[in-house]
């Protein structure tokens, strides 16, 4: 009897922790177009794709994500992407000397990149490290994406370098 209840509590707690949908903690920042965005109240609503980078390392696997995000959820240049409402957030995390130098780098973003990925970077005007350890993101050397739910929950989670495998799980989580 006694192992019976406790195979039930342990069972109990696993649906518990399985059932617990985790949320992103909130944080604000600035896209390179000047529009202020609160993460996750103003994205509610809203299928959300955050991805985040915080060296050069990452930045370079980051890059292998550019072209199939932008294309299927940016520019929709796919015969059923047109279906597809899905925020895209490319998150720079600013550390040491680069956080000094945020604001530089900022306007050299501007001035290189194509104005149409301007809504799409968002620079955090506060420190990320809260988020980063929140959200179990502790390799520096790896990009990490999540997708948000239109709640704010994280329905998907991966890192590194774009796989088609990657992609495909977690567009299959857009309704």
């Amino acid at each position: 009897m006694n192992k019976q209840i406790l195979m039930f509590c342990a069972l109990l707690c696993g649906f518990t922790v399985i059932s617990r949908a985790q949320s992103v903690p909130t944080f604000q920042g600035t896209t390179a177009d000047n529009k202020k965005v609160s993460i996750p109240s103003e994205v509610n609503g809203k299928y959300t794709l955050l991805c985040f980078a915080a060296s050069n390392k990452s930045q370079a696997d980051l890059e292998t994500w550019l072209e199939p995000v932008y294309n299927h959820y940016i520019a929709k240049t796919g015969i059923m992407d047109a279906a597809y409402d899905v925020n895209v957030f490319f998150v720079p995390v600013f550390k040491g000397a680069n956080a000094a130098m945020k604001s530089t780098l900022k306007q050299k973003f501007r001035e290189n990149a194509q104005q149409d990925l301007w809504p799409h970077i968002l620079f955090c005007e506060n420190d990320l490290s809260a988020v980063q350890s929140a959200l179990n993101m502790t390799k520096d050397n790896v990009p990490y994406f999540f997708l948000l739910d239109k709640t704010g929950n994280i329905v998907y989670r991966t890192s590194g370098a774009y796989t088609e495998e990657k992609f495909d799980a977690m567009d299959d989580k857009v309704e």
